[in-house]
């Protein structure tokens, strides 16, 4: 395995930002005489730099467009894994390329799209939500919110389910189609749970609508201090579950972050010409 370090390569964020840089931390091309996609691929970490990323607080690299080393070859993989937004000056943003051609010198072009991302409540990606743990099975979002998020408990779900048919299918009724939905996935969760699920240092919720737009969910504690999360588990997008080092109180209140079209700045990237080792 090889590893080579460079400094800077133009960001292109249009005509009127032509200073903007990004920093090609490192670039790893790793080969194996084998075929495991772990001894075979290049994987290059960037970040960005300049005076309009520094007017977001998240980025992630939302597509790329092309990857062509000096010999023409494609190096696009078929990989097609949601990033996640990474906090602007800490952050490392990964590209896996397939390996380039051994005769190649460079990477000619890698280009693609960048998302950069201010959350705050005016713009209405920052939604808190206080006292949550009593307001088990409803949709914690407003309903102008592309999904919806619904804290959940094994008990609340089994309490739900043992109501009588017609009086759950009367209740459900009255309820707006978001939340209807809803109701009816954790419905759907009654089977699913496990003895280890919901454990008393937990959190659960139940997501529904446009996954994409979730980016996080955090827990503060009554001034506003973040509760640092010991685990995360996702399954299939809708039912997103946190562990913690201490047993939740009814102080906890929810962060939760979402994109909106206001918080959310998509800018072309590109790197030339990136010697390889």
């Amino acid at each position: 395995m090889k590893t080579y370090l460079i400094v800077l390569a133009t960001l292109a964020f249009g005509r009127a930002a032509v200073g903007q840089k990004v920093a090609l931390v490192s670039l790893e091309d790793r080969r194996s005489i084998g075929t495991s996609y772990f001894g075979n691929r290049c994987e290059l970490e960037l970040k960005t730099t300049g005076d309009e990323v520094r007017k977001y607080k998240y980025v992630k690299i939302k597509s790329l467009s092309r990857a062509v080393d000096s010999e023409g070859v494609d190096l696009l993989t078929d990989k097609k894994e949601k990033a996640d937004y990474a906090e602007i000056g800490d952050e490392k943003l990964k590209i896996e390329l397939k390996n380039p051609m051994r005769k190649a010198t460079a990477i000619k072009e890698i280009s693609g799209t960048l998302d950069l991302y201010n959350p705050t409540e005016a713009n209405g990606a920052i939604v808190k939500v206080t006292n949550f743990q009593a307001k088990p099975n409803l949709n914690l979002l407003p309903k102008k919110a592309p999904l919806s998020i619904a804290f959940f408990t094994k008990e609340s779900v089994e309490k739900l389910a043992k109501q009588e048919k017609a009086e759950r299918e009367a209740k459900m009724k009255q309820l707006d189609p978001a939340t209807r939905e809803l109701a009816a996935g954790l419905m759907a969760l009654v089977d699913g749970f496990g003895a280890g699920m919901a454990g008393e240092n937990e959190l659960s919720f139940y997501v529904d609508g446009d996954f994409s737009k979730l980016v996080d969910i955090k827990v503060e504690d009554e001034t506003g201090k973040e509760i640092r999360r010991s685990g995360r588990f996702i399954s299939g997008d809708r039912m997103h579950s946190y562990s913690f080092d201490e047993k939740p109180t009814p102080k906890w209140k929810l962060k939760i972050l979402i994109e909106t079209p206001a918080s959310v700045k998509s800018v072309p990237f590109s790197l030339k010409e990136v010697e390889l080792p």
